[in-house]
């Protein structure tokens, strides 16, 4: 969004954050504006009233007790104010302030997990997410900094407008003469800010990618193995600076001169110069001044000044902040598509699956998957296969509810999928992904992926899914068992995991939980062939009862399936038992005898 928001519109997000901090973190927030406003009424007494007051009575002669009294109090005022905002600083304000961060995150994680997978294919939408991630903390500081420069410094500059007119009401004039132009400067230069932080932020998250290959171990053998990669890397990196600096100087000049007559021209030379003027003016021609008001008046004068200015800044701040708020408040209102139509109960034990004339495609006009029909009956194991961007993959996804398909329908226990509560459906399902991901947690919460309850019965079972999943616990690698951590991002006792133990892990969370049925998309892919022999003999063991869906490259793990399904193109092109396929001579014999062929070359 590079338009500027309305006032209109800015108002509506500050009142947002308002509610939003109020309703989390309420002790904080009263505490947090009575500190701030305290602070402004204190510099008010001290600096001002109390200055005239002093001065008053030394020019008229006045007796030193009262200037006494007047120092004792405010000394006494100035001590329990400072006991109460060390409170506020080393305790209220840290904890309150991490309160707030992890409300308003929590908020967008939880988004997160309900919006559809399809978004992050929308690069607008990805820009968002990263904003909306990347700004939150930043956001709400200047909010708190926000309120307590609009409402604290308004308390101040009603008491120091108050107390200038009861002395010297005239000067009040210079105060507001130049505010209309200020602010117009201010109006401009906050529109120039917002447009370059939007124009700047898609190479801002290229230039990031550029950080994430340098530091993420996951790129780390492969840039020493190539370093032409780590060079182009670099590159990119130094290009996504330039076209930053582009921005900068395209936006630079104006900025810097709204700044100029803000703050040079208009503060420096009319301001001081016209004060200046009219107080001495008044003290020495029109003699309607004394000392002591010519002195309250000039700090009167400039603290009022300087709380216009701050406000004013303030004010442009917070259109600009508002703008992020916006967006963070986009993200947050995002609608998930794919829900529960009639949210039906999901019957328990196997059922049928119908893929009925499925078509489907990422984006418009793209087609990845076309008429696709195949049915599975409880308890059979049925095999997809096909080379690469065949559409084995999406055709799993569409299964598992992440997408939901173009036109056709998918039937599970005689229900349309769309009826099923959403998560319960997918949780009924297990799943090996291809690219699966280990986490930096322990072993076991790798396989449970969920809230430990701790239990002796839960250990047990999490043991049960690593050894079903030929998971070696005996390894001396794993020092404190199933509670190993793994990575050593963040643990110095952790361990890396090979591709092929990392893979039983993933295959073991699927064992896990039991379900009816079971979608493998590459299982064994990370294995030797003997490891996947055992596997899969193992799996159909275990899964014998259970209704498995292979999706595999290798011909060998799915040739005892109950039915294959040949994929090309996004469509079934053959099926049937492995004997079947081989008779017929087609493309599926094709492939089994290119592989065959390289197993026997390998072997030879």
């Amino acid at each position: 969004m590079k338009e500027m928001l309305t006032w209109r519109q800015v108002i509506a997000q500050q009142w947002f954050l308002s509610r939003f901090c109020f309703k989390h973190a309420p002790g904080f927030m009263a505490y947090h504006l009575f500190e701030a406003v305290k602070l402004q009424v204190s510099i008010f007494f001290e600096f001002t009233f109390a200055m005239n007051y002093v001065l008053t009575v030394a020019e008229e002669g006045g007796d030193f007790r009262k200037v006494l009294w007047c120092m004792g109090i405010l000394m006494a005022a100035i001590a329990v104010s400072t006991v109460t905002f060390a409170i506020y600083k080393h305790y209220v304000f840290p904890r309150g302030k991490q309160t707030l961060y992890q409300a308003l995150r929590l908020e967008i994680y939880e988004k997160a997990k309900e919006i559809d997978l399809s978004c992050y294919d929308d690069k607008d939408f990805y820009e968002n997410f990263i904003l909306a991630t990347e700004e939150t903390d930043r956001c709400l500081d200047r909010f708190l900094v926000f309120e307590t420069s609009i409402i604290a410094r308004s308390v101040g500059l009603v008491c120091t407008i108050i107390f200038c007119a009861y002395i010297n009401p005239v000067a009040l004039l210079v105060m507001v003469a130049a505010l209309p132009f200020e602010l117009l400067c201010v109006l401009q230069e906050n529109k120039k800010t917002v447009e370059v932080r939007m124009e700047r932020l898609p190479y801002e998250q290229q230039r990031e990618y550029g950080n994430r290959v340098f530091y993420l171990s996951d790129y780390a053998a492969e840039l020493r193995l190539y370093p032409q990669m780590k060079e182009k890397c670099r590159r990119d990196y130094a290009e996504e600076n330039q076209k930053m600096e582009a921005v900068n100087k395209k936006y630079g000049k104006k900025l810097f001169a709204y700044g100029v007559l803000r703050e040079g021209l208009l503060a420096r030379l009319v301001k001081d110069g016209a004060v200046w003027t009219l107080l001495l003016y008044q003290m020495l021609v029109l003699r309607v001044l004394s000392g002591a008001q010519l002195v309250t008046s000039r700090a009167c004068m400039w603290r009022g000044s300087n709380y216009i200015e701050i406000v004013i800044a303030s004010l442009r701040n917070v259109a600009e902040n508002s703008a992020y708020i916006y967006k963070i408040r986009e993200f947050l209102q995002m609608e998930s598509t794919i829900v529960s139509e009639r949210n039906e109960m999901l019957p328990e034990g196997s059922g049928s699956l119908l893929i009925e004339h499925v078509d489907f495609g990422y984006l418009p006009g793209q087609q990845v998957l076309n008429d696709v029909t195949l049915s599975v009956e409880p308890g059979q194991k049925i095999a997809l296969v096909g080379y690469n961007g065949s559409g084995k993959t999406t055709l799993v996804k569409l299964l598992l509810r992440l997408y939901d398909p173009d036109s056709g329908k998918i039937w599970y226990h005689g229900n349309d999928i769309r009826d099923y509560q959403v998560m319960a459906y997918r949780r009924s399902i297990g799943s090996v992904f291809q690219d699966f991901k280990i986490y930096a947690a322990t072993l076991k919460e790798n396989v449970l992926m969920d809230v430990e309850d701790g239990s002796r019965e839960e250990s047990y079972l999490v043991e049960q899914a690593l050894y079903d999943a030929h998971f070696t616990l005996e390894d001396n690698r794993l020092s404190y068992q199933i509670e190993t951590p793994l990575t050593t991002e963040f643990e110095k006792d952790g361990i890396n995991l090979s591709g092929g133990e990392a893979q039983k892990v993933a295959i073991a969370r699927t064992l896990y939980r039991k379900q009816n049925l079971i979608i493998m998309d590459e299982p064994s892919s990370a294995l030797d062939p003997l490891a996947e022999y055992r596997l899969n003999q193992e799996l159909n063991e275990i899964a014998k009862d259970k209704t498995v869906i292979f999706i595999s490259h290798r011909l060998s793990t799915v040739r005892d399936a109950d039915c294959i399904y040949m994929m090309e193109k996004g469509r079934i092109v053959e099926s049937g038992t492995h004997e079947e396929l081989l008779m017929r001579d087609g493309k599926y014999a094709a492939m089994w005898k290119i592989q065959a062929g390289l197993y026997a070359d390998a072997l030879a």
